[in-house]
């Protein structure tokens, strides 16, 4: 690139503060991410204004999205019988469902494509991976930054993965249509004790980011991610001292951990919701096909 080329790129970028030297004017977040936590007890009596939760969900939808599309909504559970239930197919044990001032579910939402594309008289078709891993990032994108919406003014949050725990029972119980599926719970709040107070540690960064190629970690560093993930453990939410983080992996992704459990779930929601449809919504697991042996 020459010197001209590169005095040309610089000027296509003259409003940029971190260019220019000059002051933002939006807060530098990056101290605050670095300390931010979950928040595992709400005050069970607070209320947030509805249309403060409007607000939040309204600054979110300006996360980015896959080609414009916005594969995702919010369902905003209202009532208190229904939040119960929904702990109830969580198996319990993420009593913020009931707890929080607001439980929303974010979800996947094909639905809408379908409608708006059959809307001008064009045809859908869903691919059920790509719907899902597009429709994931979009929602996820959006559920983030509502959450640094929620949590700039003050509030907590706390998202809840157990609902992937029986699925196809929470996606019926709040009646979502075919072509929208429940990817996890958002709930927000007021903390309990003012702030969170959650030991959040993370992995090390060089576990994380990888330099001009992918690279695997080399022993000392997988040490090291025990290491500080151990610190987790204690004076905090999840346990005692004596626990060790390779306990909590193993509960997740070895093989009886919650993951591979929560496989055949998933795919039954996959069903039950459609995404299957334009290849058979019953549709079987690869490894239920029958074929034709005896």
């Amino acid at each position: 690139m020459t010197d001209s080329e590169v005095t040309n790129s610089d000027e296509q970028y003259t409003d940029r503060p971190a260019i220019n030297a000059e002051e933002s004017q939006v807060s530098d977040l990056t101290r605050w991410l670095a300390g931010r936590a979950t928040v595992r007890d709400f005050d069970p009596d607070a209320e947030i204004p509805d249309n403060e939760i409007r607000k939040m969900v309204d600054a979110g939808r300006k996360a980015p999205t896959s080609g414009t599309v916005q594969m995702y909504s919010f369902v905003w559970v209202r009532e208190q019988s229904m939040r119960e239930r929904i702990h109830e197919l969580c198996d319990r044990g993420t009593k913020q469902v009931e707890e929080a001032s607001h439980f929303l579910l974010v979800c996947i939402d094909l639905r809408r494509v379908r409608l708006l594309l059959e809307h001008r008289d064009r045809e859908f078709q869903s691919s059920p991976t790509m719907g899902v891993l597009e429709g994931a990032i979009d929602a996820s994108l959006a559920a983030m930054a509502t959450m640094t919406a929620a949590e700039s003014q003050g509030y907590g949050i706390c998202p809840i993965g157990n609902i992937l725990n029986g699925l196809p029972e929470v996606a019926a119980a709040v009646d979502l249509p075919l072509g929208v599926l429940p990817i996890y719970g958002l709930c927000i709040g007021v903390p309990a004790n003012e702030q969170a107070k959650e030991n959040a540690p993370r992995l090390p960064l060089d576990a994380v980011l990888h330099e001009g190629e992918y690279q695997d970690p080399l022993p000392e560093l997988l040490e090291a991610c025990h290491d500080t993930m151990d610190q987790m453990y204690g004076n905090s939410v999840y346990g005692d001292a004596d626990r060790e983080w390779h306990g909590t992996l193993d509960r997740y992704w070895g093989p009886n951990g919650f993951m591979n459990r929560r496989e055949e779930t998933l795919l039954a929601a996959l069903r039950q919701q459609g995404f299957f449809t334009h290849r058979g919504i019953e549709e079987p697991a690869d490894g239920d096909k029958d074929t034709g042996d005896t």
